[in-house]
């Protein structure tokens, strides 16, 4: 697999991955022009695409979702409540292709596998996506990891984890109290610490790359981020060694990244 995270954080959403046979974006919270103009900076073009993994329905997540359709035909697969509060944005309702938590599917040369996640949303869902023997856990846009999950999530090739605040830096921010209380909510978002603690319970020896995703810009930043996977993996006694660490951007795009 080849990945680009196009986009990341409360502005928009949107990443690229390609096997060996298809072409999917998860979300696809920034315009069309930019999921195109970003890939292009990378050295890709988007000739083709056959779906959109939709995480959620909400804007920084489904921005781009009608020009995207509307463009490339791609099927949309999403859970059924989701699709209730989007199905306005797509042409036509066979556009949409349901899924359910913890039921894989084929689609041609990769394994999908829909799991659930906590937040504010209709039936917001995070993604295993398998090829061959290479897998990448894709979990955005919750408030924690279930346990029951972990089996299914451990040792993954590579993760795309929310870290999308630090504490103190939201709490010690301008933004009304209610809002940070649902940020730090079980139905919010994971912070630095959230996320690096759980990697130290979810890496194994296939772990070799890791991004940090959906990171706020007035709560977080990339030094935080780094600096608190560092000290909670210090203090679980976790060695990091020969993984490689990336903090998603929201305005650039990151490398590719391969599998």
């Amino acid at each position: 697999m080849d990945i680009i995270v196009l986009a990341s954080g409360s502005k928009g959403n949107a990443t690229y991955i390609r096997s060996k046979e298809t072409t999917l974006l998860i979300d696809a919270g920034v315009s069309f022009k930019q999921i195109r103009t970003r890939l292009e900076s990378q050295g890709e073009t988007l000739s083709e695409l056959d779906a959109v993994l939709l995480t959620h329905e909400h804007s920084d997540h489904t921005r781009g979702l009608h020009q995207t359709i509307k463009q490339t035909d791609a099927a949309v697969y999403t859970a059924p409540k989701t699709y209730t509060r989007i199905k306005k944005l797509l042409k036509d309702p066979h556009d949409h292709i349901p899924v359910e938590a913890d039921r894989p599917f084929m689609f041609k040369d990769l394994i999908v596998t829909p799991i659930k996640t906590s937040h504010d949303a209709a039936h917001s869902l995070g993604f295993i996506i398998q090829e061959d023997d290479q897998r990448l856990v894709y979990i955005t846009d919750t408030g924690f990891l279930e346990e029951k999950d972990f089996p299914k999530i451990k040792n993954a090739d590579m993760y795309i984890l929310e870290s999308n605040y630090d504490v103190a830096l939201l709490f010690d921010s301008e933004r009304p109290f209610y809002l940070k209380k649902r940020i730090d909510s079980v139905k919010g978002h994971l912070s630095n610490a959230d996320s690096a603690y759980y990697l130290t319970r979810l890496i194994g020896e296939r772990t070799k790359k890791i991004i940090l995703a959906h990171g706020s810009e007035e709560c977080n930043n990339e030094a935080c981020v780094l600096k608190t996977i560092d000290e909670v993996f210090e203090s679980y006694a976790v060695k990091r060694d020969g993984i490689e660490f990336f903090v998603a951007k929201q305005h650039v795009p990151s490398k590719m990244f391969q599998l």
